[in-house]
């Protein structure tokens, strides 16, 4: 039977238990191969191309050591997507749209927006003084590397994927596209914490709303810029974009020289991460 098929009633407490840690398995392989995937993609790419280093005197010393918290990141992340897919099959959401050429794209395109709306203000909120504690420690990477998407407490991973667990209660979004947007949001959580920057485009600064690379390795460097995810319009609108943001990221774009202005030097104490 499907791990997205609804339990059999007969099965009782016991059935759902299993059918779910089926499913948390699954997620969990998903999530490990997208890390050790994308993970090496850049190792490679970044040894290929370090003039495209974005913080040019700092280099994260700690990178695998990083990596010692993403089993536990990993774990929340596959409860909080595991669960939401789960409630859904079990007909305990609002029931999904049938997936067509336009309830797909159209469901995609509105979850991926309310993903960003809700990364931004969670991320502010992890930034206030009560709740910063739950983010000090992904903030302990002031130069990120492509493993740290990884680098954060338990607290901090349910915060920010609870998303994927509330969301199948809200909206009619099909299961396949679910998935397909926990596929970009693992991928592109990476890339944004990459520290070089490959894929500079103008579609990445303004007029454009997209985010890029340059665009969350200002928010470590900087600490009080650039809060969202995909897009940059809620720091735009709210005044958190990093003044330099659409200037440094041209700088990166190709044809032109990778020289961006990321602000004065760090002391010499601060030069290593």
């Amino acid at each position: 039977m499907s791990i997205l098929a609804p339990t059999d009633p007969a099965a009782g407490w016991t059935g759902l238990l299993l059918d779910f840690l089926a499913l948390y398995g699954c997620v969990v392989a998903g999530i490990l191969v997208v890390l050790l995937v994308v993970g090496v993609f850049f190792e490679v790419m970044n040894a290929r191309h370090p003039e495209r280093r974005i913080q040019k005197n700092r280099i994260n010393k700690r990178k695998w050591q990083e990596l010692a918290h993403a089993p536990g990141s990993i774990a929340i992340i596959a409860f909080c997507f595991a669960g939401g897919l789960f409630a859904q099959a079990q007909g305990w959401t609002i029931s999904p749209l049938p997936l067509t050429w336009w309830s797909g794209p159209l469901m995609l395109a509105v979850s991926v927006v309310l993903y960003d709306a809700w990364f931004y203000w969670i991320h502010r909120l992890l930034h206030w003084k009560p709740f910063y504690r739950f983010h000090a420690l992904h903030h302990k990477s002031v130069a990120p590397t492509v493993w740290t998407n990884h680098h954060e407490t338990l607290m901090e991973g349910f915060l920010n994927q609870s998303f994927y667990l509330i969301l199948p209660f809200i909206l009619p979004i099909p299961w396949q596209m679910l998935v397909l947007q926990k596929l970009y949001d693992q991928a592109s959580g990476m890339l944004g914490h990459a520290g070089f920057e490959h894929f500079a485009s103008p579609a990445g600064r303004a007029p454009f709303p997209f985010a890029s690379t340059v665009f969350h390795d200002q928010h470590h460097g900087h600490f009080k810029y650039n809060y969202g995810h995909t897009f940059s319009w809620w720091d735009r609108l709210m005044g958190t974009l990093h003044p330099r943001y659409d200037a440094t990221l041209e700088s990166f774009e190709p044809g032109k020289v990778a020289s961006p202005d990321e602000g004065q030097p760090a002391p010499a104490a601060q030069q290593r991460d």
